[in-house]
């Protein structure tokens, strides 16, 4: 078997039915499904399940399997639906644990390293309201654009949303947290 070299390609060899392309597809795929599954729910057992479960799935069901154009956000939004069937509830409403979310604001820049504890605290305190103003679905939104680093569509396409609904979401959290951080802005210039 030749050198696999990209998502598409190993997506197209799972599909053939290397166990090896699929392989690979977890490896590398796992450290932002788990990311993205721990913004959703914080239960870290039921992330891992429901990661699990997907790919024993999608091999069971790779010869039924459609052609992906990005592999990534397709395998995002079939961990979001297998984390609904996994908690058959509604599980944004117990994501609760944003605390790793705000680790990465508190880190977004090396000067912040730096920083007291003391103030440093003030500011989790202070983006944790900020955050907690924000609906389950904005906070969804940021995290998938920015913190996963996917497109406007590709957050769309995860959401199960149109792209114009992602765009909004984004907007009224930028406006959301502009209004609430307000006091931080000359403490924390990187956000703005």
């Amino acid at each position: 078997m030749a050198i696999v070299k990209n998502d598409i390609e190993l997506w197209l060899a799972f599909k053939d039915g290397s166990e090896r392309a699929l392989e690979r597809l977890y490896k590398r795929h796992f450290p932002a499904m788990s990311r993205y599954g721990y913004r959703v729910t914080p239960d870290r057992p039921l992330v891992e399940d429901a990661i699990q479960d997907l790919f024993v799935d999608l091999w069971w069901r790779r010869e039924y399997l459609s052609e992906v154009e990005q592999v990534k956000p397709y395998l995002l939004r079939a961990l979001r639906n297998q984390l609904l069937r996994n908690a058959r509830h509604d599980i944004f409403e117990e994501a609760e644990d944003i605390d790793d979310f705000l680790d990465y604001l508190s880190t977004l820049s090396a000067e912040q390293h730096s920083i007291t504890q003391e103030t440093q605290l003030s500011r989790t305190q202070s983006i944790q309201n900020a955050l907690a103003n924000l609906s389950h679905r904005q906070r969804e939104a940021v995290h998938l654009r920015f913190y996963q680093g996917l497109t406007l569509d590709e957050a769309a396409e995860v959401m199960g949303i149109q792209k114009q609904v992602v765009k909004n979401l984004l907007s009224k959290s930028y406006a959301v947290l502009r209004v609430t951080l307000k006091a931080l802005i000359s403490l924390i210039p990187v956000l703005f």
